[in-house]
């Protein structure tokens, strides 16, 4: 029988660790979820698109059109630290100005699944009422 080589098995302890660390990850950090519905409606009681273009401090989404009705989702984890915050602003054709909402604010936000529903007056939290705009520029 061969002697075990203690190199190899430190590195075997090691990946055992990082394996246990990676499972129980989610456990302590969630996947969390922000789902924003568009339910616009501009003069003459129609639904319209808008454009949304969600940030935070380390990630730029990008410029999404959401159809009237439809969803607009992403996912990430939160800040080790306490401190993800995403915002984002919204257009459409019939309002040239710029709508801004914090999304979600980890100090302030206790949920998972983050469903908005925007309207022309601002967003709609889950079941925890809306709101007006943050600002308009």
């Amino acid at each position: 029988m061969a002697p075990t080589n203690s190199t190899t098995l430190k590195f075997s302890i090691l990946l055992i660790i990082l394996a246990f660390e990676s499972r129980e990850a989610n456990i302590f950090n969630p996947t969390i979820t922000v789902s924003i519905k568009n339910v616009v409606v501009v003069p003459g009681d129609r639904g319209t698109s808008i454009t949304v273009h969600c940030k935070s401090k380390d990630d730029d989404l990008g410029f999404h059109t959401i159809r009237f009705g439809d969803l607009y989702s992403f996912s990430f984890h939160d800040n080790a630290f306490g401190g993800t915050l995403f915002f984002c602003s919204f257009t459409w054709p019939e309002d040239p100005r710029r709508h801004y909402l914090d999304i979600y604010n980890q100090r302030e936000d206790n949920c998972q699944k983050c469903n908005w529903i925007i309207n022309q007056n601002g967003g709609c939290l889950n079941s925890h009422g809306c709101g007006d705009w943050k600002s308009i520029e």
